[in-house]
């Protein structure tokens, strides 16, 4: 369990906040991140770009750069009404102008948040040695590129009917949608029409009020999820790990290919009732991280304790639960507890004795701060849950 993890967007939303980060992290042996413009601008701006570098340096992190954006372009012309699958990169800037090379926007980006070109330049260089950049539209991930693979999902209307009605619900609650709609795509190749019934206006309002900030929704806006989730898709087979992404996007590759998600819908569900039932009190590692309360630097001195713990959590047998194993490993350590307070008082003072004046062929580091949990009860996730995890959590535990 807990093996390998391949981020793409946040849970709610399509920027990868750095709590989520910071979570697959704590838990996973191996983090692969497959950043966009977005995902990689607000990294920078929660954390900057040379905590992520060094972040991407850790033997068990990498990360992979997209420039360019997939998107649904809409075209009108003499009364018709036309879509596409299009990539899209931002090439220009009104205060600069054209920025015709990824270098270039890379040096815009940093700009915008304070960096000045002589730093900017080598923290660029730093970014291209150990991020490799890749396209969504060549043949990397798949023959043809992505857009082509998507396309092709354009044909299937009962998915599409679904995929639409899944989104609705996300958007604007299953009360709320038409029970007998129609979203109908006819494709000619590259392009395609749409032909629904929604009220797009009485949608908008709906989710106006569900969230003030959402996007409009469009025929175009509907149809960009069958974008997304293909893109997400061929990704989680590219990659072959535990895929990450929005919950909208999940939902919808589960309706073609639900058992490519399924062990990351399990992990997910894991960690839930880990911080319900083990953490129980207080925000979880991601709150405290994405609020700010916490910084990204801060949580790597966490992470840098956490390699046990990580290595536990790799161990669970993946049909067991992490929760029952945790509580397994903690009364392990009863036996202790039923010693003679002689006996315990005797191995205590062995211990430290031994510390103090060594006996030869004793090894016996002084430094280890968990001496004695090493051979009186041995190591247990509880400890770094305890003493680490939740007093970094929650502040007042560190009083």
């Amino acid at each position: 369990m807990f093996e390998k993890i391949i981020l793409r967007r946040s849970d709610k939303g399509p920027i990868l906040s750095a709590g989520e980060l910071a979570e697959a992290l704590l838990f996973y042996q191996n983090v692969h991140i497959v950043l966009d413009y977005a995902s990689l601008r607000g990294l920078i701006s929660y954390m900057g770009m040379p905590t992520l570098l060094s972040l991407i340096s850790r033997p068990s992190v990498s990360a992979i750069y997209c420039d360019e954006t997939l998107a649904t372009r809409t075209e009108k012309a003499n009364n018709l009404v036309s879509h596409s699958f299009v990539s899209i990169t931002v090439d220009g800037d009104k205060d600069v102008g054209q920025l015709h090379s990824i270098k270039k926007r890379l040096e815009h980006l940093l700009s915008k948040h304070g960096y000045k070109k002589k730093p900017a330049k080598g923290l660029i260089e730093g970014f291209r040695r150990r991020i490799p950049i890749r396209k969504l539209t060549d043949n990397h991930f798949i023959d043809g590129g992505i857009v082509k693979a998507a396309q092709q999902d354009l044909y299937e209307a009962n998915f599409i009917q679904e995929s639409v009605r899944l989104a609705l619900t996300y958007l604007v609650g299953t009360d709320n949608i038409p029970p007998n709609f129609r979203f109908k795509v006819h494709s000619n190749g590259s392009t395609f029409q749409i032909d629904t019934d929604l009220n797009f206006q009485i949608m908008n309002t709906i989710g106006k009020q569900y969230d003030p900030n959402v996007s409009d929704i469009s025929p175009a806006h509907l149809i960009n999820y069958v974008l997304t989730a293909r893109t997400d898709t061929i990704l989680a087979s590219y990659y072959g790990g535990e895929f990450y992404t929005s919950a909208l996007t999940s939902g919808i590759i589960c309706l073609k290919y639900k058992e490519l998600l399924r062990r990351i819908c399990l992990e997910k569900n894991e960690l839930k009732e880990f911080y319900k039932i083990v953490i129980s009190e207080g925000p979880s590692l991601r709150d405290v991280i994405n609020s700010g309360e916490r910084t990204f630097d801060e949580f790597l001195t966490l992470l840098d304790k956490s390699q046990r713990f990580r290595e536990w959590a790799k161990g669970v047998n993946p049909d067991e639960k992490l929760v029952k194993e945790y509580w397994s490993e903690v009364a392990a350590e009863g036996w202790i507890n039923k010693l003679p307070n002689k006996i315990l008082r005797y191995m205590i003072g062995t211990v430290v004795g031994a510390v103090a004046t060594p006996l030869p062929g004793l090894a016996i580091s002084v430094a280890d701060n968990f001496l004695l949990e090493k051979i009186l009860g041995g190591w247990r996730p509880s400890h770094f849950v305890e003493r680490t995890l939740k007093p970094f959590i929650n502040k007042e535990e560190e009083l």
